[in-house]
């Protein structure tokens, strides 16, 4: 779905039809001046003489105060009431950035999917995160696009009251569920067009939303989830041994170490233990130790972190 977008359209200083109904913020000493435009949430509008206007903001926060869910029709009718109020033609303006994203309801916490997701170092991105978010909110970003994942349950809870939640529920939301959202940010919308900047009436149409919502999907492809170690599903064999075991060597897999690998070097770094500290036989007791412990891991053929299936799901009933 469509979420926030930033466009610009030519603007004469004698069209003055839109100022009533917009509020002023602040002028600049640039010549642009801020302005507002109230709906469920505000837009934000500037205006320069010889620049043009600029139509910032959420459309579904304006439209109907929330991002839970925003059909393509919904985001058509936010475009032609906003045309009619101003008497503009956004239409034909050009996008400065957008945002294209699905909500997922997950099985786990999203946030522990989030912590374990990573960029494949050959694509360039660069990971941010802000402590105050406590692993709910990561992004990745190059030039082109900024990557976003984040808990959409956290995210309702806190910037909306109960009213809105009200009527969120009523759109799908379970207080008791888990969602994640993945959003590409498209800092260059041109580059979905080979360098040729978009129009605004191209994010509804239909071959575009197809190109679109293939590029949503092959951005994800550019994040690593992490791989696994199957978790057994006997108690027995969930000893404190054996789950400090599994951590290491879920790690050391992601880390590009297979499981032999992560054997030989645990082997190596008991051979440098002393042996007024171990024996021989002491060594080689811990070594079968070492031994039995991995024999049990497996590692699993997908990962339980990976989004792929449920992303592209969301794409295709978005």
């Amino acid at each position: 779905m469509i979420d926030y977008i930033s466009t610009t359209t030519p603007f004469g200083g004698k069209d003055t039809q839109i100022l009533p109904h917009l509020q002023k913020e602040a002028s600049y000493s640039s010549g642009w001046t801020k302005y507002y435009l109230q709906g469920c949430e505000r837009l934000a509008v500037w205006l320069h003489p010889d620049l043009g206007l600029r139509l910032e903001g959420s459309i579904s926060y304006y439209w109907q105060g929330h991002n839970f869910n925003f059909s393509n029709h919904n985001f058509v009718e936010a475009i032609n009431f906003i045309n009619g109020l101003l008497g503009v033609d956004f239409w034909k303006s050009v996008l400065n950035v957008f945002e294209y994203g699905v909500i997922m309801e997950v099985k786990m916490k999203p946030k522990e999917y989030i912590q374990h997701h990573s960029s494949i170092p050959q694509e360039g991105l660069l990971m941010n995160e802000k402590p105050k978010d406590r692993g709910a909110f990561r992004w990745w970003a190059d030039k082109n696009v900024s990557l976003k994942m984040y808990d959409a349950k956290k995210n309702i809870q806190f910037k909306q009251g109960e009213t809105r939640q009200d009527i969120i529920r009523q759109s799908g939301w379970q207080d008791g569920g888990e969602f994640l959202k993945w959003e590409c940010h498209y800092l260059r919308p041109g580059y979905l067009n080979r360098g040729v900047g978009l129009r605004l009436h191209q994010l509804v149409n239909s071959e575009w939303t197809k190109i679109i919502k293939e590029d949503v999907y092959l951005q994800y492809q550019r994040l690593l989830p992490m791989r696994s170690i199957t978790i057994p599903e006997n108690k027995k064999d969930l000893s404190t041994a054996n789950i400090l075991a599994l951590a290491f060597a879920e790690q050391s897999i992601n880390e590009g170490r297979t499981l032999d690998e992560l054997r030989k070097v645990l082997y190596s770094r008991i051979n440098a233990i002393p042996d007024g500290v171990l024996t021989k036989s002491d060594k080689d007791a811990r070594k079968r130790q070492v031994k039995g412990l991995l024999d049990k891991l497996q590692e699993s053929p997908e990962s339980k972190w990976d989004l792929s299936d449920q992303i592209q799901k969301a794409l295709e009933e978005g």
